[in-house]
């Protein structure tokens, strides 16, 4: 994709899994570009992006204009190239609003300018001036807000680093018009109880009646091809080329010699414009809305329509009426999107899973990968209640379907049920006449990921799988050069499958770490954002940080469907060590994954700072059922009160030296010993006091030794300041990440070692996506990585 041309961003509903991905991409674009960025939707859509871009998404350089589709009667998006999309809204009636939030604060307006109005609020200085309004446009069916970038930046060239994120550094708390308004509501007593007894309440909000969700179709409808210009008929009426050619090319009439020719003396006749629906519903209850919309006015909606695209999950797409209706509509390809219910076929990281695959040919139990597992099961079809899977069970058994108990074979299961379905369904008045339907070879297609479907003009229409992914293991680099490189090592190589032998025999997957993401700022072609887990026991482990892409890592990292669940499950503590994105913007789709998994259980306890309140305020508000467990990361924290007393761990948090409210943590367990994750930070006094003789020190180191002036400026460290505290404080393990994204490898250490840097050179580890570090194997493991490093150097 060609980010910087982005211009235009819609969404069909509102939820985590739609709205994941908007943080990072408006960053990234404002990383690259100027550009005014539209986006439509339906509600909140404007509340979540004036949260997060008042708080700890600031944007430099892009302006964003919010266009909330309330109704049917919005009027159509015309693009560049007359290129138009129409919404289609679902649930209109149904939609649930609080009125209470109102977040455009009238009496806080900002000029144009960035000048702010006499007697408005101080401290500014470092916060991104915005200003909202509203306006009806068409007839009232839209709400928009601008949020104007005034502040401009430098652009840096290259692929680097914290730009994207470390030009916010004072977080304060946003003013960008948003209202500042009570999300709790009246607390009840047990609330109470809890906050004189900790000092601490939980997020909890007065949410209004749960009731549809609204959802918006949309249709695309791109402008006629000219007919084809015929030469030979031009000459024949003795028509001048030039100007005369143009003319009657773009549709209109000339006069010649007191004649008038009309274009269609020499043009083909012209070919309308081909029509494509996008449709996601939210609920089964949407596809009688849906059908009878579509089928009230199909000369609008199904005249040239070339494409439909599916974006709901397969419990929606797979009822008997919603196949019956779009399959059988003639001379349509109705492509399916939602591919959830299927294990990966492809990986989207080409780069980073090549080197996985690499890398865990040399260390299979240190690297791991993603194999094929039981498919995965859409979230909707994960919420359904035991006694509706036990009756299902029970159908299947009177039926004599065969019945799979294991939980490989869930899919098998669902099959199976589907069959009972269809056999109930058969016996019903007028059911064959409904099969009958189905009697030609209709299915859905489906398409890998980076597939392009070409809409204009007609005589280019065509699906273009040139650049799409099929490899779910791919392999980027030179076979026979990775064949060479192995051979004039085979010595090092040995070691390898020496250390492998004594792992298998040895190995203990608890306690344990996982390292998710090992880069910074932003995902690159080798390294995803920030991300660990400390994996305590098999029901415990601590998540210090989570960017953007995470629980995908975490599910490439598993063993299987089952044991990704687990893991989620298992999460008990959360630490987010400060509001820059590519630190905590994989957290919330991880709640809401949890949820989804797990209703009944409790949120884990999160440790965020208090810039992300409001944000963390609003998903808690719109996307979770129960309050969150959170607490707002300070000095000398009461944590103990938090934590239950069996579970035997203690935590510290202490200030570290990045931006406003960055801190680092200090974890001890009988299990793990003393762990102390000092986050992003220059080297300051706190990670010397807290990490002094710990066990293990996870340290970051953002540049090379030749970069210090830059990692002064950002506030970051290089390896040799890393190297350098580790000799301090006699850590007994070093394991260095939050790597800039210009090293695939890992930072070079160019500086004249000392014979003590050598020696923790010994003890020091770099990490690398996709990573699992047994503790009980941890002293055994840098002098591999040693190893590991010399051949990757020749690799790349």
């Amino acid at each position: 994709m060609h980010i910087a041309k982005i211009r235009n961003i819609c969404f069909t509903k509102i939820n985590p899994e739609t709205i994941g991905g908007l943080i990072g991409l408006l960053l990234t674009i404002d990383n690259i570009s100027e550009n005014v960025i539209t986006v439509f939707g339906p509600k909140p859509i404007e509340r979540i992006i004036n949260i997060f871009t008042c708080s700890f998404a600031k944007m430099k350089n892009i302006k964003i204009i919010i266009h909330e589709i309330t109704c049917n009667n919005a009027p159509p998006i015309v693009l560049k190239g007359n290129v138009t999309i129409t919404p289609i809204v679902f649930n209109e009636k149904d939609v649930t609003t609080n009125d209470n939030m109102q977040v455009i604060n009238d009496s806080k307006k900002v000029d144009i300018d960035g000048k702010k109005n006499t007697g408005e609020m101080d401290n500014m200085d470092e916060e991104k001036n915005a200003y909202s309004h509203k306006y009806a446009m068409g007839n009232g069916s839209y709400t928009v807000k601008s949020v104007n970038c005034f502040k401009k930046r430098k652009i840096h060239n290259g692929e680097d680093t914290n730009d994207r994120y470390n030009n916010m550094d004072d977080m304060s708390e946003s003013r960008c018009g948003v209202q500042e308004t009570n999300m709790h509501g009246n607390e009840d007593k047990e609330t109470s109880e809890r906050k004189s007894d900790s000092g601490v309440t939980p997020i909890c909000v007065n949410r209004p009646t749960q009731k549809k969700q609204k959802c918006i179709c949309y249709l695309i409808e791109c402008p006629q091809t000219l007919g084809k210009f015929h030469v030979e008929k031009a000459k024949r009426l003795n028509i001048p080329s030039g100007k005369y050619y143009g003319i009657l090319k773009s549709g209109k009439s000339i006069t010649i010699n007191n004649k008038i020719i009309k274009p269609e003396d020499v043009c083909d006749k012209n070919i309308d414009g081909r029509k494509s629906l996008v449709i996601d519903l939210c609920n089964v209850e949407d596809i009688n809305d849906v059908i009878e919309k579509i089928s009230n006015n199909e000369c609008l909606y199904l005249k040239n329509v070339e494409y439909i695209f599916h974006l709901s999950n397969d419990e929606i797409i797979n009822k008997k009426r919603y196949k019956q209706y779009f399959l059988s509509l003639k001379n349509v390809k109705n492509i399916k999107c939602n591919q959830s219910n299927s294990s990966l076929n492809i990986c989207p990281f080409i780069f980073s899973s090549s080197l996985n695959n690499f890398l865990s040919k040399l260390l299979p139990n240190i690297f791991l990968k993603y194999k094929p597992d039981t498919p995965i099961y859409d979230l909707s079809s994960l919420m359904q209640k035991d006694d509706c899977k036990k009756d299902q069970l029970d159908e299947i058994k009177q039926n004599n379907f065969p019945i799979y108990v294991n939980g490989q074979n869930e899919r098998d299961n669902e099959n199976a049920c589907n069959k009972v379905n269809n056999a109930l369904e058969e016996t019903t008045p007028n059911g064959n006449e409904n099969e009958e339907i189905f009697q030609e070879d209709c299915t859905f297609l489906s398409y890998n990921t980076l597939t392009k479907f070409i809409l204009h003009p007609f005589h280019k229409i065509n699906i273009c799988t040139n650049e799409m992914l099929s490899d779910l293991y791919p392999n980027i680099f030179n076979s026979s050069k990775i064949s060479n490189i192995l051979k004039e090592n085979y010595q090092l190589v040995k070691t390898f499958e020496n250390f492998n032998k004594k792992v298998m025999q040895n190995f203990s997957e608890f306690p344990s770490f996982y390292f998710l993401g090992t880069g910074c700022s932003m995902p690159s072609t080798y390294r995803n954002v920030s991300g660990i887990i400390l994996n305590i026991q098999k029901n415990y482990s601590v998540v210090l940080d989570f960017g953007e892409g995470s629980l995908y890592q975490l599910y490439w990292m598993s063993k299987s469907w089952f044991h990704f669940s687990e893991a989620i499950k298992s999460i008990k503590i959360i630490f987010i060590s400060h509001a820059h994105a590519d630190h905590h913007a994989g957290l919330y789709y991880l709640l809401y994954m949890r949820k989804i998994l797990f209703p009944h259980l409790d949120h884990p306890l999160i440790l965020i700072p208090l810039t992300l309140k409001k944000w963390m305020d609003l998903f808690q508000e719109l996307f979770l059922d129960k309050p969150i467990n959170v607490l707002y990361n300070e000095e000398n924290l009461e944590i103990k009160e938090r934590i239950n007393k069996e579970d035997n761990i203690c935590l510290h948090l202490f200030k570290v030296n990045h931006i406003k409210e960055s801190y680092g943590i200090k974890i001890e367990n009988k299990h793990v010993g003393s762990v102390v994750y000092s986050a992003d930070t220059r080297p300051c006094d706190n990670v010397r006091k807290f990490s002094k003789e710990c066990d293990v020190l996870i340290h970051e180191a953002t540049f090379d030794d030749e970069l210090l002036c830059e990692a002064i400026q950002k506030r970051h460290s290089t390896i040799h300041e890393a190297l350098k505290i580790s000799l301090e404080v006699k850590c007994k393990t070093l394991i260095l990440t939050h790597f800039s994204q210009r090293y695939p490898k890992a930072p070079k250490l160019n500086k004249s070692s000392s014979t003590e840097i050598n020696e923790i050179m010994n003890k020091t580890i770099y990490s690398f996506d996709y990573m699992c570090i047994p503790l009980n194997l941890i002293n055994e493991l840098p002098q591999y990585f040693s190893i590991l490093l010399n051949l990757l150097e020749k690799l790349f």
